[in-house]
Order: C-alpha cells, then structure tokens, then sequence
C-alpha cells in the first residue's frame, strides 16, 4: 500500500513538473512573441516628423541603438590609425645584421630619423584628438537631428529647417561641424606630411621587400577613412554627413523631440512652432507667387 501511495506520488509529481516546464515554456514564447512585436513595430515607425505625435521612447531606443554601433568601428579605426600613424615604428627596418625589435626603433638617430619618429607621434595624437571631435559631433547630430526623404537635402533647406532648433542647440552643432572641418583637414595634412617624411627613413634602413609591403599595406589602411573624412569636411555649412552610418548619410531634419517651442505669455501654453515640411511648403508657395 505504501509503495503504492509513493509510486502515485512521483507520478503526480513528474505531472507536476512537467506542467511547470509547459507553463514556463508558454510565458518564455509570450514574451519572446511580444518582443519580437514591439521590435516590429520600432522598425516600421520612422523617424521623422508625421502628423501623428512621435513615439519619443522609440526615438530615444534608435539614437541609444545608434550611439552604440560606432563603439566597434572606432575601436578599429583607432587600430587602422596606430599601426599607419608609427610607419617607423611598425615597418621592418635592417639594424646592423638583424631586423630592428620596436625597442631599437624608438632610439633616436639623425635629425631625419628624429624628425620622422616625432611626426608619427604628432600625427598618432592628431587622429586621437579629431576622433573624439568626429564622435561628439556624431552623439549631437543623432540626439538633435534626423534623416527626413520627404524634404529636400540642399544647404539652404536644411538651413532653414535648423531654425526649429533652439538657438543654443543649432549654435552647438555648427560649431562642432566646423571645429570638425578644421581638424579634418589638418590630419589630412599630417597624414600626407608623415608619410613622406616615414618613406625617407624606412627605405635609409631599408630591409628587403618586407619594407615596401609593409609600408605600403599600412598606408593602404586609412586610404579609405581618409576619403570619407575629405568628403565629411569637404561640405558647406549646413549639410552635416554622418561619419559613421553608411551610404554617406545625410542628417536633413530635425528630431521631434527637439522641435523648438514657443511660450504664449498670455495663456501660459507652450506652442509648437511650424515642421520642418511645413516650413518647406510655405517656401515654395512664397516662391511661385
């Protein structure tokens, strides 16, 4: 009878058991359904400026999602930067009967060794300074503006819709743009001034063919960073291309949640003033009468 009363006991329960797994398994399904909904909807709701108010906490994940994806692509620029900024360092070079060990490259020489050397540091610390520049330009432009295909793209426009912005705001991205522009242009310089300079040292040490392989693999490393950063800067002042989205993206509009307001000092009721689009329309209308 007891062995009965346990055999119908473990049997109950396994039962049990075995609806406690089903259960979890049904609310794990659920919640994993319902995530895979919302990121449905994250994905068809554009960010852009609708005659429906915006979903600011969709707006907010997008920017947060964006922010996040140039972390992996600095870390590997900086990597591409390092190893084409100390070409004296990182290209094999003949010391004496032997290749040099990276210790035996950092000891001063001649004046154009030592000239060589102290231009990969500048150059090194240049590309350091300008991407800090290029990412805090990046976080403003993705917290302030938007990409919008339904209003043109040309400086003036843009310039116009940069006008819903709050004074302070519009006053940070301009001069982060051309405090970028300047930088931009100067590590394009140094690159260039390095290069030559690093060319003229490695080859009085020349090794053997590793020397220009490498030498020439390293450089080959920024060309195409060096491109996008000429085609960033190389800009007017209100067009602002993302350094990092592909496809050369062009912010063109402003974030909704950023929209500038207007206080009503009568009633005390903050006014929204015109979109972006519709600031668009009213140009042209002005501009056909």
């Amino acid at each position: 009878m007891d062995r009965a009363n346990w055999l119908a006991d473990l049997l109950l329960a396994r039962r049990i058991k075995e609806v406690n797994k089903l259960y979890i398994f049904n609310i794990i399904i659920i919640y994993i359904m319902s995530d895979y909904k919302e990121d449905k909807k994250d994905i068809v709701v554009e960010k852009s400026i609708t005659n429906k108010p915006p979903n600011t906490s969709v707006l907010k994940n997008q920017d947060l999602i964006q922010k996040f994806s140039i972390v992996p692509v600095v870390v590997f620029e900086l990597y591409k930067v390092m190893v084409s900024s100390f070409l004296i360092l990182f290209v094999p070079q003949k010391c004496g009967d032997h290749v040099c060990q990276l210790n035996e490259n950092l000891v001063l020489d001649n004046e154009l060794y030592n000239t060589g050397l102290v231009l990969n540091f500048i150059t090194m610390f240049s590309f350091i300074i300008f991407y800090f520049c290029e990412i805090k330009r990046e976080n403003r432009l993705i917290a302030y503006l938007e990409v919008n295909q339904r209003i043109p793209f040309d400086n003036t426009s843009v310039g116009k819709v940069l006008e819903l912005l709050p004074i302070e705001k519009r006053t940070i991205i301009l001069t982060l743009d051309k405090r970028y522009q300047q930088i931009g242009y100067f590590v394009l310089f140094m690159f260039l001034l390095n290069s030559i300079v690093s060319g003229f040292v490695v080859y009085e040490y020349y090794l053997d063919n590793q020397t220009t392989t490498t030498f020439i693999t390293n450089i080959l490393f920024m060309i195409t960073k060096l491109s996008d950063i000429y085609a960033t800067v190389h800009t007017e002042e209100n067009i602002f291309y993302s350094a990092y989205l592909k496809g050369k993206i062009q912010y063109n509009d402003v974030d909704p949640d950023k929209l500038l307001k207007i206080q009503d000092k009568k009633t005390d009721i903050e006014i929204p003033v015109l979109t972006s689009q519709e600031i668009i329309i009213e140009n042209n209308e002005s501009h056909s009468l």
